[in-house]
C-alpha cells in the first residue's frame, strides 16, 4: 500500500499528522473529534482509578497491620474510622456493627451471629467494589467500539476517493489522495483510542480482582479472630 506521506506529497500537501487533520472532510473531522474526546476521557478514567486504587491499597496495608495488633475480641470501630480510605476498614466496620447489634440477644447461637456478620461484610465489600468500578466499563466500550468508529471514517474516506475518481474521470494520486488520507488518519485514530482503553481495562480489572480477593480473605480472618476471642 502507498504510504500516507507519498499520497500527501503527490497531492501537494505537507506530509504530517496535522496536515492530515486539516485537509480532512467535515465528516472525517467529526469522527476524529469524537475519537479524540473518547480517548481523553479514557485516559482520565485510567489515571483516576489507578490513583484511587493505589491509595486504597496503601490504606489497606496500614489498617491490616494495625488490626492484627488488636486483641481478638477488641472493638475495631475506632481503628476503622482512622483509615477512611481503606476498603478493609469499611468491611470490618460493617461486621463490627452487625456483631454489636446482635449482642443483646443471648438466644442467638454464636455461629449464627457470625454468619450474619459475614453476610453484612460481603454486602459492604460488594457495595464498595461497585464504587471502585465506576466508569471502568467505559474503557471496555471504547476498546470495542473505537475501531469500528475508525472503520466508519475509513470507509467514508475510500468512498470519497471513488466519488472523486468518478467526478473527475481520473484515478491519479492527486484525485484520490484526500479520501485516502481521511481513511488512513481515521484508522489510526480508532486504534489509538482503542488500544490504551483495552490495556487499561485489563490492568484495572486485575487490580480490582486483587482488592476483591483481599476483602474475602480479610472477612475470614476477621470472623476467625472474633470466634477465637469469643471462645476464650
Amino acid at each position: 500500500m502507498i504510504s500516507a506521506a507519498v499520497i500527501l506529497q503527490s497531492a501537494g500537501m505537507r506530509a504530517s499528522i496535522w496536515s492530515l487533520v486539516l485537509h480532512a472532510g467535515l465528516f472525517a473531522k467529526g469522527i476524529l473529534l469524537l475519537l479524540f474526546g473518547v480517548s481523553i476521557w479514557c485516559w482520565a478514567v485510567i489515571g483516576n482509578r489507578l490513583r484511587l486504587y493505589s491509595r486504597v491499597e496503601k490504606a489497606d496495608r496500614r489498617f491490616l497491620e494495625a488490626f492484627r495488633k488488636l486483641a481478638p475480641a477488641a472493638d475495631c470501630r475506632l481503628l476503622c474510622d482512622q483509615h477512611p480510605e481503606s476498603l478493609l476498614a469499611k468491611v470490618a466496620l460493617a461486621g463490627q456493627r452487625t456483631l454489636d447489634q446482635l449482642k443483646p440477644d443471648p438466644t442467638l447461637p454464636t455461629s449464627a451471629r457470625h454468619d450474619l456478620a459475614r453476610h453484612a461484610m460481603e454486602r459492604s465489600a460488594s457495595d464498595e467494589t461497585a464504587a471502585l468500578e465506576r466508569h471502568v466499563g467505559f474503557l471496555a466500550t471504547t476498546g470495542s467500539v473505537s475501531p469500528f468508529i475508525g472503520l466508519l471514517g475509513t470507509v467514508w474516506g475510500v468512498m470519497s476517493a471513488f466519488l472523486n475518481i468518478g467526478a473527475q474521470g481520473s484515478a491519479s494520486l492527486v484525485v484520490v489522495a484526500p479520501g485516502i488520507a481521511e481513511a488512513l488518519i481515521a484508522t489510526v485514530a480508532g486504534l489509538g483510542a482503542a488500544i490504551p482503553a483495552v490495556v487499561g481495562y485489563n490492568h484495572i480489572l486485575g487490580r480490582l480482582r486483587e482488592l476483591t480477593q483481599g476483602t474475602q480473605q480479610f472477612t475470614s480472618e476477621f470472623l476467625d479472630r472474633r470466634m477465637g476471642g469469643t471462645a476464650s
